[in-house]
């Protein structure tokens, strides 16, 4: 950002104002947008062009220029939030922008936010593979866009294909571009601390790496005790510390893939036991802090219905907040289904169309204003 220039006789309450309005100057000052002119004018009638308006505005009138600021942030607030299409965007989106200034948000990031950055999108990678394994792409798509099988499909895919055929390119196929970009390169700003996700890739950690604040600990939700200990105590400490709760893409050990992998991690008998990992796990920090789902379609399956059980076992008066910036199901029985889901799980939704994904980052600019 190049250096300001200060009117030497300004007060210091002008030389503090300059800058915090940082969208509506750069709207004042782009000589192409005619949305918001400041005209300098001789007494012929004649205009004198300015070299930065936005300055010459604040200076010349600051309680004007105040008020057609709010007036702008607030009209680009209501815009990104979708306000008269989702009307309780805006105090939940209040709310939890109050939570993330106070340090009680956790990031929880799914594989949405993998493709913003150029990674493949998990449930369409899923699909691409059923013609190599002999299986109809509708029926799969079916299961997991209306029953959220993520699970059920991955296992008969590994055990059609076969483990060491599935795991060949595995790894391969989910290596990031050098060149990321997208919605999460925003987190590292926002969230300068704790994180979890549900991705095998390495997005996340080259993300918070290219904005200089890499993870100093990364854990999987598998690890031994005193590894998931040190995540619970770096949250309190600001310590920038990984959770990739589902593992790694190299490491089948500590991996929950298959189906094999989830009983293990979670039980085998259809239920959500709390003594098993990942329930135990998620169970601790579920009930002490609030999560910020990203990038995550929250379908049905075990995360989610762990999630749940929380809520029915500990009723939602004992829960924190959780929120979830998501895509508004355009098919009201979809959209009534993930309501209820989400209901169940303490869940609170800042919707914004389906298919205008470019609202996510945002989102998260305005949380960062």
């Amino acid at each position: 950002m190049p250096s300001l220039k200060f009117d030497p006789e300004a007060t210091v309450e002008e030389i503090a104002g300059i800058g915090r309005h940082a969208a509506f100057d750069a709207v004042v000052d782009d000589k192409d947008d005619d949305a918001i002119q400041v005209v300098c004018k001789r007494g012929d009638g004649a205009e004198i062009p300015l070299a930065n308006p936005a300055r010459a505005f604040y200076f010349g009138d600051r309680i004007l220029y105040k008020e057609e600021a709010s007036r702008y942030d607030l009209g680009e607030k209501q815009r990104v939030l979708n306000s008269d299409q989702f009307s309780r965007n805006e105090k939940r989106f209040a709310e939890l922008k109050r939570a993330c200034q106070r340090g009680f948000v956790i990031p929880f990031v799914g594989a949405g936010m993998s493709k913003s950055a150029g990674c493949p999108e998990w449930k369409e990678y899923l699909l691409n593979l059923c013609s190599e394994a002999g299986f109809d792409e509708a029926t799969m798509r079916q299961r997991l866009e209306d029953h959220g099988d993520y699970e059920g499909v991955m296992h008969d895919l590994v055990t059609k294909l076969g483990e060491p055929r599935f795991n060949l390119d595995f790894e391969r196929d989910f290596t990031p571009p050098s060149d990321l970009a997208g919605a999460v390169l925003r987190l590292p700003d926002l969230f300068d601390n704790c994180a979890i996700t549900t991705n095998f890739d390495r997005v996340l950690e080259m993300a918070y790496e290219k904005c200089g604040k890499a993870f100093v600990e990364k854990t999987t939700g598998r690890a031994p005790t005193g590894s998931i200990n040190a995540f619970y105590r770096a949250i309190p400490a600001g310590d920038r510390h990984l959770l990739k709760l589902h593992g790694n893409l190299n490491n089948a050990a500590e991996r929950v893939l298959n189906r094999g992998e989830y009983d293990a991690a979670y039980g085998n008998d259809g239920n959500i036991h709390f003594d098993f990992p990942l329930p135990k796990l998620l169970k601790r920090l579920y009930t002490s802090f609030s999560f910020l789902f990203l990038g995550c379609s929250l379908s049905y399956d075990r995360t989610i219905q762990t999630f749940a059980k929380l809520g029915q076992d500990l009723g939602a008066d004992s829960l924190p907040h959780h929120y979830a910036i998501l895509a508004c199901p355009s098919d009201p029985d979809r959209k009534a289904k993930l309501e209820r889901r989400l209901a169940d799980a303490h869940i609170s939704a800042i919707w914004f169309p389906e298919g205008e994904y470019r609202h996510i980052e945002e989102m998260l600019k305005l949380l960062m204003a």
